[in-house]
């Protein structure tokens, strides 16, 4: 590939660490240096192939709306510690970014499902509860809510969401992972199965982390696509469960300092618990500054905008099935059968930040996910 000239548009929206990809005819693999000719300012970038296309990834330091720039992009490595997704054992990849500590991901067999533990803002402090029992002075109910994990309550009347006797699994068989200065990723593989270990839905969950330089953010994307494999899978009409599931730290639950908002402007549980909305953040005290922890979802997903199971005790997760539960009515249903051999995606942005979503801008952040700025190869 030879050297590149990029032209980027903002559109009405400003642009703050945003992640974008291009397509670039005749690329190659590897990694590339992409530098702002109004600042000179020079961020990784890396070219991946797949299946013959070549995408240009890197993120965007700072746009203002309606703003235009050009970039130059060189075929050599920028200076930069990126992402490093270490595979330790086949139950345990330690992700790192710019050198420092981001979450690790746990899938070991005696787990009732895989769970990433902790999730570290870039101060270090973890904005995610431990395990029940690891870290004195943390609440103790609700052992299953493990930092962030995926499950959900009724598949077939099987109870994939909680740890009492009776409940399912989602079994872990094998991971994927791969790094550069822009981005990690890590593609789980594993089965949602009965408590008799019959097979209910084939599950992958692509996580991509990406590194955002020096702002005080950590970015990550998960794709989670189930797929039928061995007859309907039918999703019952309960509240308990979440496609992507979070458990915030202690000192930041709602019941205490911390505080609850989602896209429409709902504040706390009363005007968030099983409300749709396109965004929901947490935030809060941790370790002496205020932190929060935003799930966005994108309007692709299944049953976009999703219901949201968030709780003033700390829990906040999506969940498209729940209408009549979180209605309080039981002659209205959610409830969804997924025929044998189809598939459901769901597809989330998740942004760790300092302080509450107005200050940290969420609502910007969301429409960057949605409707990145247009990037032209000139």
């Amino acid at each position: 590939m030879t050297d590149k000239t990029l032209q980027v548009q903002a559109g009405p929206h400003q642009r703050l660490a945003c992640p974008v990809r291009v397509v670039i005819d005749g690329g190659a693999e590897g990694p590339v240096t992409v530098t702002d000719t109004k600042t000179g300012k020079s961020s990784p970038g890396y070219c991946a192939v797949d299946d013959g296309t070549a995408i240009l990834h890197w993120v965007i330091d700072k746009l203002q709306a309606d703003e235009e720039r050009t970039y130059q992009v060189r075929l050599e490595a920028c200076a930069s510690e990126g992402v490093v997704v270490d595979a330790v054992s086949d139950t345990q990849v330690d992700v790192s970014i710019g050198g420092a500590q981001f979450t690790t991901y746990h899938c070991g067999p005696e787990l009732a499902r895989p769970y990433c533990y902790p999730l570290n803002d870039t101060d270090g402090s973890c904005v995610t509860r431990a395990n029940v029992g690891d870290k004195p002075g943390e609440t103790t109910d609700h052992e299953h809510h493990r930092s962030l994990w995926v499950a959900y309550g009724e598949a077939n009347d099987t109870d994939n969401w909680s740890e009492i006797e009776g409940h399912g699994r989602t079994v872990h068989h094998r991971y994927e992972t791969s790094d550069n200065q822009t981005f990690g990723q890590l593609t789980g593989y594993g089965d949602w199965v009965t408590v008799g270990e019959d097979l209910l839905l084939k599950e992958t969950r692509e996580i991509r982390f990406y590194n955002v330089g020096d702002h005080p953010l950590r970015v990550f994307d998960m794709d989670l696509t189930l797929q039928s494999v061995n007859g309907d899978v039918h999703f019952g009409d309960t509240k308990e469960g979440g496609f992507l599931s979070i458990r915030v730290a202690t000192t930041m639950d709602a019941s205490g300092d911390g505080r609850i908002e989602n896209s429409f402007g709902g504040i706390g549980e009363a005007e968030c618990w099983g409300k749709r909305a396109n965004w929901c953040d947490y935030s809060g005290p941790v370790d002496g500054h205020w932190a929060g922890i935003a799930v966005m979802e994108h309007p692709d997903t299944f049953r976009s905008p999703t219901y949201w199971h968030v709780r003033n005790y700390g829990l906040m997760g999506t969940n498209p099935f729940g209408v009549g539960a979180f209605q309080g009515n039981p002659d209205i249903s959610g409830a969804y059968t997924l025929p044998d051999g189809e598939s459901l995606s769901f597809s989330y942005r998740v942004v760790i930040h300092p302080g509450d979503a107005q200050e940290a801008r969420i609502a910007d952040h969301y429409m960057q996910y949605i409707n990145p700025p247009q990037v032209i190869v000139i």
